[in-house]
């Protein structure tokens, strides 16, 4: 077996070796953690845990059933059936406690694992700062030897801004402020999006509103011509009852005439 066969097992062995030992790392933190929790903690894990299960729905599924057999008649048992008849107010006021009760155990349960969280989450902060800074202290030996064998050796090493750039680990208050700069600026655009969106609704409504204004000064036009029209008619009407009422007189002085 060749050397080069040897050293890729080696390494290979290597690596698995690293990832057991941080698993069992893992293992025994979680298991620390386990132990550590207080005798409430613990049944209140035990009643989230049971109450998220099947065999938690398959028991109430048969609870409810049996109760509803026997208080409507289905299943009649002497001195037992219809305790709670329809709409079984007793069923009720019990699943409402035990609803008040099982919010409140899955509360504690999640107070407990978002301490967990944060703590965790403080931890992946601490290990991700702490490789920042190795990779920078590695990238500023790096560049070190780079510019020693370039004198030494006269390489062409050119200097990159880049590198010189990298090579400062930034203080985590700075990139927290660089965050909320660009959270800043993203919120003010979209502020910005949010006005000019709102001021070209508001210039629609204007011009229908002066639309609107428009199309009723011309209905109030209409309307007083009609207006106008209506008296000119009851005018005329007025003139033709006039008529009539002397066509009637003057016939009626005919008549008389005639009869006369």
């Amino acid at each position: 077996m060749s050397s080069h066969a040897i050293s890729q097992k080696q390494m290979v062995r290597s690596q698995n070796e690293l990832i057991r030992k941080n698993i069992s790392a893992i293992n025994e933190a979680q298991r620390s953690e386990a132990q550590m929790r207080s005798p409430t903690d613990r049944i209140a894990d035990r009643i989230t845990a049971f109450s998220g299960s099947m065999l938690f729905v398959l028991l109430h599924i048969v609870w409810f059933g049996v109760w509803v057999l026997l208080n409507v008649g289905l299943i009649h048992i002497p001195q037992v059936s219809e305790f709670d008849p329809f709409p079984f107010g007793l069923l009720t006021m019990i699943v409402s406690l035990e609803a008040i009760f099982l919010s409140t155990f899955v509360l504690i349960s999640q107070n407990r694992m978002a301490k967990l969280a944060e703590q965790r989450a403080e931890l992946d902060l601490h290990v991700n700062l702490l490789a920042e800074q190795k990779a920078t202290k590695a990238l500023e030996m790096l560049d070190q030897i780079t510019s020693q064998l370039s004198t030494i050796s006269r390489f062409n090493f050119k200097d990159d801004p880049e590198v010189a750039a990298l090579k400062v680990s930034p203080e985590p208050q700075e990139v927290l402020g660089a965050i909320k700069e660009a959270v800043n600026e993203e919120a003010k655009a979209v502020k910005q999006q949010v006005r000019e969106a709102v001021s070209e609704i508001t210039d629609e409504m204007e011009a229908v509103r002066a639309d609107v204004r428009e199309i009723t000064g011309e209905t109030e036009a209409i309307g007083r011509e009609v207006a106008q029209v209506d008296e000119k008619v009851e005018a005329v009407a007025e003139g033709m009852r006039e008529v009539k009422q002397e066509l009637k007189e003057k016939t009626g002085e005919h008549e008389e005439v005639l009869v006369g």
